[in-house]
């Protein structure tokens, strides 16, 4: 998100209506040109090629797209995929969680970078047994130190520099995790809003064919029945218009989401160029007739990018480092004191007061216990991460050939509504209304090729979807950005 989004005040009323009417009329034109451009272009099979007079009386009737009419999502706020992307790469909720652990690897280090203090002693009494007996104890004051030996202070460094390293590993997982549910967000946001189009053009189909039933029955020519039957068709759209909408409104909850934004916040997606059947390059995604790298490249790849593995491999470094640290902890430390010792006899006792040092030392002698079970532990545990290590490495095989034979399945499909499916049914639809209208076929006839023909683009539109998300898929799969 920008500055100058974030600061720009809100604009009066009028001229958000007015920009947003404006907008969702130049985002109905340019569906429309485009649809137009392919269906001319890509109508082999069909029974007779499309011509621009057949596509005439559809396009002079479609009306604007609503998705941006202020009385529905209003405020909308224009986000491209390279924004979402870096707001949520630091406001994800997630992440902002996840950040945490950085922090806390850091203080560990601190942590385990320390040395034991000294501590001081003290033993002065009062009484009898300090200052009247012959024999009485003396006083003393003096400190002691703890040494650990073994190198216990390096491998505790080395362990907690190596858990700090899992931990930046473990969050850039997360953070290619949310990039691929934000792209994701963004395509079904993209989707959402090129529905609503979907909808309002297809109604204007069915609004056509009532205008037709209409005049048929003014002529005499059906009864009344057929009349409403056609009315009814038309009224129907109210209710998809309706789920239109709250399909737009859940995705954008749930981008909002995801980049950390308030869940009253609209989005307004700026790339949704698959959907208008545009075969220019988007950021979501490259066109589909473009060739895809090799399957033996993008495993490579993998191999060297894919956070979660190298997290993996990390888990494996940082329980060996465990495992040194167990075994340096059953070296016994040594406790070394030393100190001033005086005596304070009263005067009365005759005796001289006395003085001297004293020296002591104190270690463990591992004979019952010598780590035994830390250090099982520690072992079971680089073991365990040695063979998640291994199982990572074959989820990442099967995820990127799983994620590779998507795509190409997706971009099958897309060539196939693209140039073959998508003009047959309009075709179809075309035919069955001028049919109808000429008196040579029923209402049911027209109606149920209506119904094709809007079966056919919403397949078409779970087709691109299919196909976005498997490019999403791949890159997860890979760990990396896919460049075309």
């Amino acid at each position: 998100m920008s500055e100058q989004n974030k600061t720009q005040p809100a604009r009066s009323k009028d001229i958000v209506v007015s920009h947003l009417v404006q907008f969702g009329f130049r985002k109905a034109s340019l569906i429309l040109s485009l649809t137009c451009a392919c269906f001319l272009t890509q109508s082999a099979l069909a029974e007779e090629p499309i011509t621009n007079d057949m596509l005439d009386w559809s396009l002079n009737e479609l009306t604007p797209g609503t998705s941006d009419r202020p009385n529905h999502p209003v405020n909308r706020f224009p986000i491209s995929l390279s924004q979402a992307f870096d707001v949520s790469f630091n406001k994800n909720p997630s992440v902002v969680a996840a950040l945490k652990n950085i922090d806390l690897a850091q203080a560990q280090i601190k942590t385990a970078g320390a040395r034991p203090n000294p501590q001081f002693a003290m033993q002065y009494g009062f009484g009898p047994p300090f200052v009247g007996a012959v024999s009485g104890n003396t006083q003393q004051i003096g400190g002691n130190q703890l040494f650990e030996t073994g190198g216990k202070r390096r491998a505790r460094l080395r362990y907690a520099r190596s858990n700090y390293t899992l931990a930046e590993y473990q969050l850039a997982d997360l953070r290619y995790d949310v990039r691929s549910a934000v792209r994701k967000g963004y395509a079904e946001l993209a989707a959402a809003e090129a529905n609503i189009e979907l909808v309002e053009n297809q109604r204007t189909l069915v609004e056509r064919l009532a205008r037709i039933a209409e005049k048929r029955f003014q002529e005499g020519h059906v009864e009344e029945l057929e009349k409403l039957q056609a009315r009814l068709a038309v009224d129907q759209f109210d209710t998809l218009r309706n789920s239109a909408f709250s399909r737009l409104r859940q995705a954008s909850i749930e981008l909002d989401y995801l980049l950390g934004f308030k869940p009253e916040q609209d989005l307004d997606v700026e790339d949704n160029g698959l959907f208008k059947l545009s075969l220019q390059r988007t950021e979501l995604v490259p066109p589909p007739h473009e060739p895809l790298p090799s399957l033996e490249e993008l495993l490579a790849q993998a191999f060297e990018q894919r956070p979660d593995l190298k997290a993996a491999k990390q888990s494996v470094v940082t329980a060996q480092n465990a495992v040194k640290l167990a075994k340096v902890q059953a070296i016994p430390d040594i406790l070394i004191g030393s100190g001033w010792v005086f005596s304070t006899y009263n005067k009365s006792t005759g005796l001289p007061q006395q003085e001297g040092a004293y020296l002591n030392v104190n270690m463990d002698i591992p004979i019952f216990y010598r780590h035994q079970g830390e250090i099982a532990a520690a072992k079971a545990s680089r073991n365990q991460a040695q063979l998640q290590a291994q199982a990572m490495a074959t989820r990442v095989e099967a995820d990127v050939r799983a994620a590779y034979s998507v795509l190409a399945a997706a971009r099958v499909n897309l060539a196939r509504y693209k140039q073959n499916l998508i003009p047959l049914a309009l075709s179809v639809v075309r035919k069955a209304q001028d049919s109808y209208e000429r008196g040579k076929s029923d209402l049911g006839n027209a109606l149920v090729a209506q119904q094709q023909f809007q079966q056919t683009f919403s397949n078409y539109f779970d087709s691109v979807v299919t196909y976005q998300n498997a490019w999403a898929d791949l890159e997860t799969a890979i760990g990396k950005k896919l460049d075309f």
